[in-house]
């Protein structure tokens, strides 16, 4: 049972390390959790790949620190840039050993706070003979009901790391990850999201005021970009639309902003991607996102990564040869906030064989870290250069029995 929170701020922290608090280019806050990975193991007379239902199956288990928001800090760490990394642990061995990991990673734990009479989190993940994730069980109340934390606790810490980029995943409840977005917004920093599944994705666009109208649209957006999956992808969209956003006045005035022909862009959707992406409605869901979100990267398995971005005036992929064919539309010149809409859909680095992945857990909190990692650079690459890098390290966290590669230290070099 989860204990109840303490009355104040600073009881929260009881038993908290008293690392020294660095200043970093990137502050992940984000859920920790103890990861156990089920691997099905068939019959050698058994033609079945997967496991059955209701009854015991043979399985590989291994357990390990894990965390959405601890992967991607762990792989932004791994490529050597500067990282403070934010969660909460419970009083128990679990919390402890997940501190003394994050600690031999060389991770700092000053931002962790440890709650009294909490388990810390955990994610049990069942999968298929090929590695593939069948089922996933994640037990991140931990995470739930930090508001005043956020504001007393952590915004300070925040504030004195200075970083460039703050990274959120949805593992946070609606009105903890609300605060942290307008913390982040409010000091100038951009902020990455990181929607975790279908049903947390949603958790970006809820509010039980049904409130939306702290999410601005560009310029005044409070999250820079995000990096779901097709499925998280049609969660927002579902939330947005719940929410009336598609409703809003500044939104339908972006919208008319952005050129796209009256007529309907399916034709140009699909010269720029596919047919079945197209009809999945997967190009246009982000499109219609991107007032609120102006960079999105959704990632498609085995298909590759879409990217959809919102284009500032001025961006020289506006006017470049190369790059007309994925300049899905102009805004108006003399628009001061849009330039037109930048849509490309890429490959996968490589061809993965069933029978190489090892472990699905994290490869797209690699992908997303390296991302950052890059952008965070004094003299970034282009996003286009950093999705190809971390595609790279995603195959590399594919193929490992770690939830993150440590062979992604191999790109630093590249960013």
């Amino acid at each position: 049972m989860v204990g109840n929170r303490p009355t104040n701020a600073q009881g929260a922290l009881t038993g908290a390390v008293k690392d020294t608090e660095p200043q970093a280019d990137i502050f992940v806050a984000g859920s920790l959790a103890v990861d156990l990975s089920c691997s099905f193991i068939p019959d050698k007379q058994d033609s079945a790949t997967s496991p059955q239902p209701q009854t015991s199956n043979p399985a590989r288990i291994s357990q390990e620190i894990g965390g959405v928001g601890q992967n991607i800090a762990t792989a932004i760490h791994y490529v050597r840039s500067s990282v403070q990394f934010c969660s909460v642990i419970g009083d128990d061995n679990a919390g402890q050993i997940a501190k003394e990991e994050l600690r031999a990673k060389g991770l700092s734990v000053s931002a962790l706070i440890q709650k009294p009479s909490a388990r810390t989190a955990q994610y049990v993940a069942v999968n298929d003979a090929y590695n593939n994730l069948v089922l996933a069980m994640a037990d991140m109340t931990i995470m739930e009901g930090y508001k005043p934390e956020i504001e007393k606790v952590w915004g300070p810490q925040l504030a004195r790391c200075k970083p460039k980029w703050l990274v959120l995943d949805a593992n946070w409840d609606p009105h903890s990850l609300r605060q942290w977005i307008k913390i982040g917004k409010d000091m100038g920093i951009k902020t990455a999201f990181e929607p975790v599944s279908v049903a947390k994705a949603k958790r970006l666009f809820a509010s039980r005021s049904h409130d939306s109208t702290w999410l601005g649209v560009l310029p005044d957006h409070a999250v820079s970009l995000a990096t779901p999956n097709n499925l998280e992808l049609a969660s927002m969209h579902a939330a947005a639309r719940e929410a009336e956003l598609f409703e809003r006045e500044d939104w339908w005035q972006l919208v008319d902003a952005m050129g796209l022909p009256s007529s309907g862009s399916r034709e140009k959707l699909i010269s720029i991607t596919n047919n079945d992406l197209v009809d999945k409605g997967i190009p246009q869901q982000s499109i219609q996102l991107l007032p609120f979100i102006p960079t999105i990267l959704t990632k498609l398995g085995a298909k590759g990564v879409l990217m959809t971005q919102m284009l500032r005036p001025g961006d020289d992929r506006l006017s470049s040869p190369a790059h007309a064919r994925y300049v899905l539309s102009h805004a108006d010149p003399s628009h001061p906030s849009i330039g037109g809409i930048y849509m490309r859909l890429f490959p996968p680095a490589e061809k993965v064989q069933a029978a190489e992945v090892t472990s699905v857990n994290g490869a797209g909190d690699t992908f997303l870290g390296i991302i950052i990692a890059g952008l965070a650079r004094d003299r970034p690459k282009t996003l286009i250069d950093l999705i190809q890098i971390a595609q790279k390290g995603s195959v590399m966290s594919l193929k490992s029995k770690e939830a993150v590669s440590p062979k992604i230290r191999e790109l630093r070099g590249q960013l």
